[in-house]
């Protein structure tokens, strides 16, 4: 090759791309954007004066469902504690009774290993007759 043929290839091509008509494009497009943007902040102000306020923060007040809360769990904590450590009847008609604590825990340790076993044998199964069993 020539020095005028590789002269000739070291110059940069001439640009396919109309720059112009794409600034013009993405220009218009913006300015549309602008302009619809624009129509809209004036249609809302005029529809609704308040959209672009803050919004006023309303504080709710403190519930007054206890006035003395401090007492109210002390009563709790008195019920509670009368109810482990006094004799009681939970169900008269069955038979069930609450007793203190502390004698409960007396009872399962003077039972020793067995302590947690069941306080009453459970009944017996019923002997199943069976048709052909031998008797």
């Amino acid at each position: 090759m020539s020095d005028r043929e590789m002269a000739d290839r070291a110059l940069p091509q001439s640009p396919d791309v109309a720059t112009r008509r794409i600034l013009v494009a993405v220009g218009g497009y913006l300015g549309f954007v602008a302009l619809g943007m624009i129509a809209m902040f004036f249609y809302i102000k005029a529809d609704a004066p308040t959209a672009f306020m803050p919004p006023v923060e309303h504080r709710f007040p403190q519930p007054s469902l206890q006035t003395s809360p401090q007492q109210d769990l002390a009563e709790i904590l008195l019920k509670k504690r009368q109810s482990l450590s006094q004799y009681g009847w939970i169900d008269k008609s069955k038979g069930l009774a609450r007793i203190p604590i502390d004698r409960a825990i007396d009872i399962v340790i003077a039972r020793g290993e067995r302590g947690y076993d069941p306080l009453e044998a459970p009944p017996a199964p019923a002997a199943q007759t069976t048709p052909g069993a031998q008797q």
